[in-house]
């Protein structure tokens, strides 16, 4: 099945060395991912937008499961612990049935590469969270003024609106923020209002590699 790898995906080749993970993590990542493989590929094209419909299935199904919660009125406890068993259940049919679910009979060199691609941007991604959680240790050690002043008003602000919005609807917008922000990102919609996020995510990597240059 081709997904258009090539015009939605530069070469591995093409990628600058600072934004390319090892290869042995990208091993690592491609074997923990093997049993995903064949609904990996669906669901990345999903997550990207490449139809137009794609946004609307990805908002309507949320609101849906979202929907079910609020009307079972289910305990915090209760709506985790089914939500666990449905990604065990998940977790354990998906590797078997895979291909009959997608429909992806037969692996070629194609599909192959974009699975690489995936998996050298969940890598890619987790590296990111690791970076940012570094970047906020340097600055906690390198300027403790700054790191109080920024963490104290950001627990504040979300002290705030948790307090003013409820909680499952605020949930709901954060689970379909994150469902939504790789098609936004994919479609170059995120410059214009969320680059200074990026911005200050880019600052506490670049803190993080040089905190590891030093030691």
């Amino acid at each position: 099945m081709d997904y258009h790898l090539r015009k939605q995906f530069p070469a591995s080749s093409d990628l600058p060395n600072e934004g390319r993970v090892s290869e042995n993590s990208l091993l690592e990542m491609k074997r923990d991912l093997e049993g995903w493989r064949e609904v990996l590929l669906p669901l990345a094209s999903l997550l990207r937008w490449d139809k137009p419909f794609y946004p609307a299935i990805i908002a309507g199904t949320i609101s849906i499961l979202f929907l079910c919660v609020w009307y079972s009125s289910m305990s915090a406890v209760t709506t985790l612990s089914l939500f666990f068993l449905i990604v065990g259940i998940f977790d354990f049919i998906v590797p078997h049935l895979g291909p009959a679910i997608t429909g992806i009979k037969t692996w070629t060199g194609v599909e192959e590469e974009e699975f690489s691609y995936i998996c050298e941007h969940i890598s890619d991604t987790q590296q990111d969270i690791m970076d940012t959680w570094l970047g906020l240790s340097a600055m906690r050690q390198k300027n403790p003024k700054l790191f109080f002043f920024v963490t104290m008003g950001f627990l504040t602000c979300t002290a705030w609106i948790g307090n003013l919005i409820d909680n499952l609807f605020l949930t709901y917008l954060l689970v379909m923020f994150l469902f939504l922000l790789p098609g936004i990102r994919q479609n170059n919609m995120a410059n214009k209002y969320l680059q200074p996020v990026f911005n200050i995510l880019l600052k506490l990597r670049q803190d993080a590699k040089n905190r590891k240059k030093e030691s």
